[in-house]
């Protein structure tokens, strides 16, 4: 793990534990064994510190589609690793508690909700659809429109679940519920976006 990972990892357990008002660099870097002058020369303040956080984990994401976008993999299976990385990444408590300062600044300070609207979800969803848009030339899937085609199968996937975190009223999922939620969601969009069967040669 580099500094800079370390660091950011050591941010986000802070916010976990105070919540975004009361995370300060200062403490940051006190946790981290780092000056206050490496944090500002690396992340600019605490809003460009979360940002930071917000493209690592929106990064991860994307690389789950990006590594099978030209590949032959089957697309079921490709929706479901996908399902379950972004699943995973969208119910962590780490994730949660992103979201929820989002929530709570979203009126003094917008910056950081238009943060995790563009880099996770926004840059997140322009990937995928390119994704189905190459199975939609290819005959794999009937798709009319590719973007909205994406929207479905994230409200397929997380459901009420983001919300009800985002309340606390339901803890992180287990692998299983995971599994579960993927491997569900997969079913049903395949259903609404008709894999053509190809005949064997």
């Amino acid at each position: 793990m580099t500094r800079r990972a370390e660091i950011l990892d050591i941010a986000v357990d802070i916010l976990v534990e105070r919540g975004y008002r009361d995370t300060t660099m200062l403490e940051v870097a006190q946790r981290a064994s780092a000056s206050k002058e490496t944090l500002y020369t690396w992340f600019r303040d605490k809003l460009g510190l979360f940002e930071a956080v917000v493209r690592r984990n929106a990064a991860r994401t994307r690389m789950t589609v990006k590594e099978y976008r030209d590949s032959e993999v089957p697309v079921e299976s490709v929706l479901t690793d996908f399902g379950r990385t972004l699943a995973a990444a969208r119910l962590d408590e780490k994730a949660v508690a992103i979201d929820r300062a989002a929530i709570s600044e979203a009126r003094s300070g917008p910056s950081l909700g238009e943060c995790v609207a563009e880099l996770d979800r926004g840059s997140t969803l322009r990937i995928f659809s390119g994704y189905l848009e190459r199975c939609q030339t290819s005959g794999v899937l009937r798709i009319d429109d590719v973007h909205d085609a994406a929207e479905t199968f994230l409200a397929l996937l997380l459901g009420d679940a983001h919300t009800r975190r985002l309340l606390g009223v339901i803890e992180t999922p287990s692998e299983a519920d995971i599994e579960n939620k993927a491997r569900r969601a997969v079913r049903k969009f395949l259903r609404l976006y008709g894999v053509r069967r190809h005949p064997p040669a």
